[in-house]
């Protein structure tokens, strides 16, 4: 870790004097770009609030992260009324809606809501759902974002609308747990539904969110499918609040779902990761990977690999689907995604450029494909 990041992992885990480590203006400087990169602000704020610590920082930082935590806050009023507003519609229509990622963490395991930033609210239906969920959200103001999509490519489509003051409303609308095949099943909507706990974040809605052990199991998949083991703090924060803590019962069923899923390395590495920034109390079975005897062959693990080349993480893609016909069919949504995504993401509007597009994106993609990060 860097000396900045490195500070603001001891702060939030409740070391006392770390202010004194932030006194020259530089170095203060990279304490907050550090906290606002990896987005725990508003956190830090109310962590030094609780220590008492806050005033004896300096006033460069304290003014800042304040700042932050007052600005979440008020943000917080109008995404608990547009989610409230969103889970009611979906109610009235009997459609099984469950809240994910940081929305779901953000009201069951963080203190208040507005400490857990998001971009955007993460809701997982059924694949049956899905036609009458896309309606709902038309319905309700919100128009599909332009983005690569397909049958195999992609498991969910984000959905923005503009509030009457211009306030950008954001929802990912999702029918499986993640984009790429290894671990787009390993938990269906069907399990994490009926498993699911229910609570309300007011105005008369009710909310459903994955269990304790789902919510760890999917925090830990999460920065790995999507992010490639990425060191954000603010997602190491979110399995350092699941993980600490869990009892022997917890810890077991959690270690079981891993092994099933051919996740262990997986979930060690998080966890691991949790623990060396805030001495999360994680049981040793779950920071060993010793898959057992009956584990399938794990093809999770590829995406922890610092050297993994875009090429290596779509053979594991293609060895995660069941047929030679879903295999060509990802190759041919990697290769040609929808006109309307082409257009929009190259800023034309003639469809006459279509076939220059494509053979651009495939000279183009090869090189970044086969190129090591």
């Amino acid at each position: 870790m860097e000396d900045a990041e490195a500070s603001v992992s001891a702060a939030l885990r409740g070391v006392p004097g770390v202010w004194r480590d932030v006194t020259e203006p530089a170095a203060q400087e990279r304490f907050l770009a550090a906290a606002a990169a990896h987005r725990v602000r508003p956190l830090l704020a109310w962590r030094l609030h609780q220590s008492g610590e806050l005033a004896r920082w300096p006033a460069p930082i304290r003014r800042a992260l304040v700042d932050a935590e007052r600005g979440e806050a008020a943000l917080e009023i109008a995404r608990r009324r547009e989610l409230c507003r969103l889970l009611l519609a979906f109610a009235a229509v009997d459609i099984p809606v469950l809240l994910l990622k940081g929305a779901a963490l953000a009201y069951s395991f963080y203190p208040e809501p507005w400490l857990r930033p998001r971009e955007d609210t993460d809701l997982l239906v059924r694949a049956e759902d899905v036609k009458r969920a896309r309606e709902i959200l038309a319905s309700n103001g919100y128009r599909a974002a332009p983005m690569q999509s397909g049958a195999f490519v992609a498991h969910q489509r984000l959905y923005v609308r503009a509030d009457a003051v211009g306030r950008r409303h954001a929802c990912d609308l999702h029918w499986k747990i993640a984009n790429p095949a290894p671990f787009a099943d390993l938990l269906a909507p069907d399990e994490l539904l009926r498993e699911s706990d229910a609570f309300s974040p007011g105005d008369g809605c009710v909310a459903r969110i994955p269990c304790r052990i789902h919510a760890l199991l999917l925090a830990c998949w999460h920065r790995v499918s999507h992010h490639h083991d990425a060191g954000d703090l603010l997602w190491l924060y979110d399995l350092h609040l699941l993980a600490d803590g869990l009892n022997d019962a917890e810890a077991a069923r959690t270690l079981a779902i891993a092994r099933r899923t051919g996740t262990t390395a997986v979930c060690a590495r998080g966890l691991s990761l949790a623990a060396g920034r805030f001495d999360t109390r994680v049981p040793a079975a779950l920071l060993a990977d010793e898959p057992s005897a009956e584990q399938r062959p794990s093809l999770t693990a590829v995406y922890l690999r610092p050297d993994a080349r875009k090429v290596d993480l779509l053979r594991a893609d293609l060895r995660s689907l069941p047929d030679w016909p879903s295999r060509a069919r990802l190759l041919r949504e990697h290769l040609f995604p929808p006109a309307e995504y082409m257009l929009a993401a190259s800023g034309r509007t003639s469809r006459a450029m279509l076939p220059a597009l494509y053979a651009w994106r495939i000279a183009r993609g090869a090189w970044s494909w086969l190129r090591r990060p």
